[in-house]
């Protein structure tokens, strides 16, 4: 008799476990009273920072948009002239807006880290900033987040199915022997 209380709670102990994922609420179904936030992937950007300047570029596919500024306060350097050299290729960047350039590539750039370096001439000042990106490839898929909960399901049902398959070989054993 005490085999069967402690095989029944370890299996219900098993089986409340198991059920704990689907208990959390989903996207839609909080009911909290927050606004839903719009969800996006960030592009990839990089910076490179030097004691005058301050560069930031964003990549989206064949485009990157860069944005220069002063340092020590922040304000857009106008009519500067921007040479990147992205990966062993230079590209010449065009005034978009104050203190935003843009470069379009060639082609897209290929996961991997890369060098940047970028030559600014602005009136008298003179400046080469180099940093670094890297850009991977989307490994968070659609799809992907959700996969873990079906295996975690089966993985879990096939326990339970081991457990209570050694409960009855346990009890089938016990009852011949009485």
């Amino acid at each position: 008799m005490k085999l069967i209380h402690s095989t029944a709670a370890t299996l219900l102990a098993l089986l409340l476990t198991l059920f704990i994922p689907l208990a959390i609420a989903g996207p839609g179904h909080d009911h909290g009273d927050t606004a839903p936030q719009a969800t996006s992937s960030a592009l990839p950007r990089f910076t490179a920072v030097s004691e005058d300047l301050e560069l930031v570029g964003i990549v989206n596919g064949k485009l990157i948009t860069l944005y220069l500024d002063r340092f020590k306060d922040n304000s857009p350097v106008n009519d500067a002239q921007i040479e990147i050299d992205i990966a062993g290729s230079k590209y010449q960047a065009q005034k978009h807006a104050d203190g935003e350039y843009e470069v379009t590539l060639k082609e897209p750039l290929k996961p991997g880290v890369m060098a940047i370096t970028a030559t600014i001439n602005a009136g008298e000042l003179i400046d080469l900033l180099a940093t670094e990106l890297d850009l991977h490839a989307d490994a968070d898929a659609p799809g992907i987040r959700d996969a873990w909960k079906a295996i975690a399901m089966w993985i879990g049902a096939g326990l339970l199915a081991l457990i209570a398959l050694g409960a009855i070989v346990r009890f089938r054993h016990q009852a011949r022997r009485a």
